[in-house]
Formats: C-alpha cells, structure tokens, sequence
C-alpha cells in the first residue's frame, strides 16, 4: 500500500482536501481536476465575473483574485471603521481620566476659597470702619470684635486667639462625642 498525501485546492474563497495515491489525479467538486504537478485544469464551467485577476493581469496570464473588488472596500471600511471606533475610545477614556483630575484639584481649590471667603468675612467682621487705622491701629483691627464680645467673668483677659482655641475644643468635643460610623463591624477604628 502506497503512502497517501493531503493536497490543497483553492477555489471559490472555500478550501478543500482530497486523499489520493501518489501518482493518480482527482476530479473536485466543482468539475476542476487536480493533477499531481499541481496545476488546476478548469473544466467547462467558467466563473463568471469571477475571473478577475490581481494587479490588473488578464485571466489568460495571472492567477485568480481571491477577493472581488467589493469584498476588498468592506474590509477595507471596516479596518477603518474600527480603528476610528479604537481612537475615539482612547480620546474618550482619557477626557475623562482627566476630568476625574481637574475635579480633585477643583475640589482643592473650593475648599481654598472657601476657606478664603470664611477667614475674610472673620477679618471684615472684627474690623471697626469708624476708626482711622493711621490714629489709632488696634481699635480699627480690633473694635468691631471687642463691642460683640465682652470679657468673661471667669478669665482676667480675652481675646481672638482665646475666643479661636476655646472653637476648636468645641469642634473636638463633638468630633469626639459622635458615634463612629464603621463600615464593618470588625473594623479597627477607635476614638
């Protein structure tokens, strides 16, 4: 028994596989016959519209096209089409990864300004515009905070920075006296 080997014809964008001896030569479904010296007999029928070769050589001298015309522009459209689909994704993914930084810093900033805005209403609060500051400096800087706040009997002397420290302890305490909100119960969070 002779060895067998696979050949391989193309014909129609379809593959097909025949098994024969090696010295014999076979008929394929389309009604070309496959010879051993590799070379495709056509037989009587002919594709139609279908022989157009690449390159632009005629179907007596150059091989088949494997693509039409038309397959070759949709698959050229689509490679397109997705590599604009690819562009626009990264154009779009980093518009927003660079929103996400513009609202950290704008968050930053609003937190600046507000503290800003807070420290200037506190100054023009303790400000007593009735005075000249070139007369007498102190009650121009101080006035307006002195007539809101009298001294307390409990203390000798009173002042902003007093009045900012006893703020602050305030703030703590109630930091401090509100339940701790833990997002697991095995959490190691302490006061």
């Amino acid at each position: 028994m002779e060895k067998t080997y696979s050949l391989t014809a193309h014909y129609d964008d379809f593959q097909e596989i025949k098994y024969g001896s090696r010295y014999s030569s076979s008929t394929l479904s389309n009604g070309m016959s496959l010879h051993l010296g590799g070379s495709l007999d056509r037989g009587s029928r002919g594709r139609s519209g279908r022989d157009k070769c690449v390159g632009g050589a005629g179907p007596g001298g150059g091989t088949p096209a494997r693509w039409s015309r038309r397959e070759i522009c949709l698959l050229s459209a689509l490679v397109f089409a997705a590599g604009m689909c690819v562009i626009l994704g990264c154009m779009l993914a980093l518009k927003f990864l660079s929103l996400e930084a513009q609202d950290s810093q704008c968050r930053q900033d609003c937190v600046k300004r507000r503290s800003l805005l807070r420290a200037a209403r506190f100054v023009q609060g303790n400000v007593d515009p009735s005075v000249q500051p070139c007369h007498d400096f102190y009650s121009f800087a101080c006035g307006g905070w002195l007539r809101r706040h009298g001294i307390p009997e409990d203390k000798l002397s009173y002042g902003i920075i007093t009045a900012i420290g006893e703020q602050n302890q305030d703030k703590l305490q109630r930091l401090l006296q509100a339940p701790v909100r833990r997002k697991e119960q095995d959490s190691a969070e302490r006061k």
